[in-house]
């Protein structure tokens, strides 16, 4: 999916605030969905400005639209987790959401329907995409205000990405954990991940899971 002016134009002033970084990432030899910490931020703006090829990262569905988008800044972000006054959290909201909504669809993000009954569209759209060969990325974290450059606990649900996509092909699907070095400015590649389709697939979830963690938080 090729991205849209707005966020090459907005990627050139993000990595002049972040400064550069080196992505010792390989693209990917196939079905890939890249796992990273979100960092409080720094992990989408490290690897959405650095990495050398462009996957798709999952959203949550109310940055997509310009109206859901508002009310989540408005009744969340800007209120609760910031401590704005409600007019000004407002008047910040109206300000952000028609930016960060046009941004995530020109990034062509996969929006996350999370806790509705729309999930399932969440996983067809990411199958779609591995099968015409784009890779997709993840930030799973529980506490994604957390700015540690590690991962703690995950959300696990992502990998049900696996069951879908085995409706659909008999390809590996790989499962790539980035890690973060802030100090040295560099993202790099831990260990791929596969599920074994012959083994327990609860067990193999736990295990999956535990490997992701346990590569992203490798010093």
């Amino acid at each position: 999916m090729e991205r849209g002016k707005l966020f090459y134009v907005s990627r050139f002033f993000v990595r002049l605030g972040i400064g550069r970084w080196t992505a010792d990432v390989p693209p990917p030899a196939g079905p890939t969905v890249y796992v990273c910490s979100h960092s409080n931020l720094r992990g989408p703006l490290a690897t959405l400005c650095w990495l050398p090829f462009a996957p798709r990262p999952w959203v949550f569905h109310m940055f997509m639209q310009k109206e859901t988008c508002r009310a989540q800044y408005r009744d969340y972000t800007f209120s609760r987790r910031f401590g704005m006054p409600k007019p000004l959290a407002a008047y910040a909201a109206w300000a952000a959401s028609g930016y960060v909504s046009a941004l995530m669809r020109s990034l062509g993000a996969i929006p996350v329907h999370r806790g509705t009954v729309k999930i399932g569209e969440t996983f067809r759209e990411t199958a779609a995409a591995l099968q015409a060969g784009e890779s997709v990325l993840i930030f799973p974290d529980v506490d994604y205000t957390d700015g540690s450059e590690g991962i703690g606990e995950v959300y696990d649900g992502f990998l049900l990405i696996e069951r879908f996509w085995r409706r659909i092909s008999d390809r590996p699907l790989d499962f790539v954990p980035l890690r973060l070095d802030r100090s040295a400015r560099r993202i790099t590649a831990g260990e791929t991940a596969r599920f074994n389709p012959s083994a327990d697939r609860k067990a193999e979830m736990t295990r999956v899971r535990e490997k992701l963690r346990e590569e992203i938080n490798r010093a």
